[in-house]
């Protein structure tokens, strides 16, 4: 690529919210307990120089980067103080990485979760000293969701930062509790966006979006099935009805949780911004469109997807939109996003 052609995407490239990094040492410790591999696929070496070379190829101006599934809770499993150390270690290398890339890398900071007050002072070191872009999460730490209870502090500490939350889904949970389909053995497929979904209302209807009004979270994957599911879900959500006949099934703090919503939940679904990594067609494009104006964001997902996967998306985009549209997806909605988290 010429030195000139690498100037206009240094000035107006694509901005890439879902760009996975796999430092070594972040590789070798899943390795150490016994992970190799991320929702079904391998977990390959990385280095910053691939990723430059991903970008440069795609058009891509900066990427905010963050860890796929598992992150580092198959870490904390084993031993809390290690989880704590390893988030403490890939905040800082992810510091180095934008200090020695200028323009070219953000990043998510990683938390030790499930250890929720390990996860609140990494927080807090990692906003509020690193000064990085926002926090990564998964939709799901095994059987704990995002929106249970067990995270209502960290959301607290997240609300009070105004923190862009990239929540990126996990597998389902054990198996002992889901018994996968037979014929689709990998997560990535499918249950990714399942998790997504069931992520994104459970922070919905316990209340927690109602409550933490100055977060701004990213779904990955435009929102897994959240967009096709917004007309059931609101036309079907009991809200702040408590029927008699369900009081002896649900437990009191859930009709707790529906009962602090005060908007439709269309209202919530547009708090969300969507990336749009392995979801580029037209049909995802329109309802996200529709259900959240102007929070569509572009995502390569790369190291775990192909370029020749990325480029696709790239090829899609360009397809489909033109003006402005192609400009907020491309940018401009990237940049609004974390401009008002300054």
């Amino acid at each position: 690529m010429s030195d000139i052609k690498k100037e206009i995407i240094m000035k107006n490239g694509y901005i890439d919210v879902h760009h996975h990094i796999i430092p070594d040492a972040y590789r070798e410790a899943l390795a150490e307990v016994g992970v190799r591999k991320s929702g079904g696929k391998s977990i390959g070496r990385w280095s910053p120089e691939m990723s430059l070379t991903h970008m440069d190829t795609l058009g891509v101006e900066k990427a905010y980067c963050s860890l796929s599934e598992p992150a580092l809770y198959p870490i904390v499993e084993k031993d809390i103080a290690m989880g704590r150390q390893k988030a403490r270690m890939l905040n800082e290398y992810m510091a180095k990485l934008c200090e020695d890339y200028p323009g070219r890398f953000g990043a998510f900071a990683v938390l030790p979760l499930p250890d929720v007050e390990g996860a609140i002072e990494e927080a807090k070191y990692a906003l509020d000293v690193l000064k990085l872009d926002g926090v990564g999460m998964l939709s799901n730490y095994r059987n704990e969701f995002l929106g249970n209870r067990i995270f209502d502090k960290l959301f607290d500490e997240l609300d009070q930062r105004k923190a862009v939350i990239y929540i990126h889904p996990s597998i389902p949970p054990d198996e002992s509790v889901f018994k996968r389909p037979e014929f689709v053995p990998y997560d990535y497929l499918q249950e990714f966006c399942f998790n997504t979904t069931r992520a994104a209302t459970n922070l919905i209807f316990s209340g927690t979006l109602e409550r933490c009004k100055n977060i701004k979270p990213i779904l990955a994957h435009m929102g897994g099935t959240l967009p096709y599911l917004s007309w059931r879900l609101n036309r079907c959500f009991p809200g702040n009805k408590r029927p008699e006949k369900e009081k002896q099934v649900l437990p009191e703090y859930v009709y707790d949780g529906w009962c602090s919503l005060s908007d439709s939940l269309y209202e919530y679904f547009g708090r969300f911004y969507y990336d749009a990594a392995l979801s580029c067609h037209d049909i995802a494009f329109s309802a996200v469109e529709k259900l959240a104006p102007n929070h569509t964001l572009f995502g390569s997902d790369s190291f775990y997807a192909a370029l020749d996967s990325a480029k696709k998306f790239v090829e899609e985009i360009e397809a489909y939109h033109t003006g402005a549209a192609y400009d907020n997806i491309k940018r401009e909605n990237a940049i609004k996003l974390f401009s008002s988290s300054l």
